[in-house]
């Protein structure tokens, strides 16, 4: 998967963002680089899990496998979650939401899987809009 620094601008897929937004990246990771570590707060991984789940953007033909380490035959792809009787397939797409600040945080829809297997520890402004489940459309930006 392709890594960029949290918080760096977002690049990966700019023909997908209106014009005018000021995007940032989120949770694309890397077995070659050092990732924050920690527990997030109670209800972020439901929020999280929702957004993978019913608001997926930039949804492309390819698929990503999780490229960090595993335990000896532990599945990497395609990576599943299930909840609500549904079944989603991580690595296809984008989440995407909206800091305090007016600044769409993307990432990949694999962050679930990095957060629940990985520890992996988001930045707080994402942590923040997922928990408040502000994303483009509730603040009537055109969701990319």
């Amino acid at each position: 998967m392709t890594y960029f620094a949290d918080l760096s601008p977002y690049v990966y897929l700019p023909e997908t963002l209106p014009s005018g937004v000021t995007a940032l990246n989120v949770g694309w990771l890397s077995p070659m680089r050092d990732y924050p570590r920690g527990d997030v707060p109670e209800g972020f991984t439901d929020a999280l899990g929702l957004l993978c789940r019913d608001e997926q953007r930039a949804v492309t033909r390819g698929m990503h496998a999780c490229g960090l380490i595993h335990r000896l035959g532990e599945q990497r792809f395609p990576i599943r979650i299930e909840g609500d009787g549904r079944t989603v397939v991580l690595g296809t797409a984008e989440v995407r939401v909206v800091s305090r600040a007016g600044e769409w945080l993307i990432a990949p829809t694999l962050v679930y899987h990095y957060v629940t297997r990985h520890h992996y520890l988001p930045p707080e402004p994402f942590v923040e809009a997922v928990l408040a489940r502000r994303t483009p459309a509730t603040i009537g930006s055109a969701p990319g």
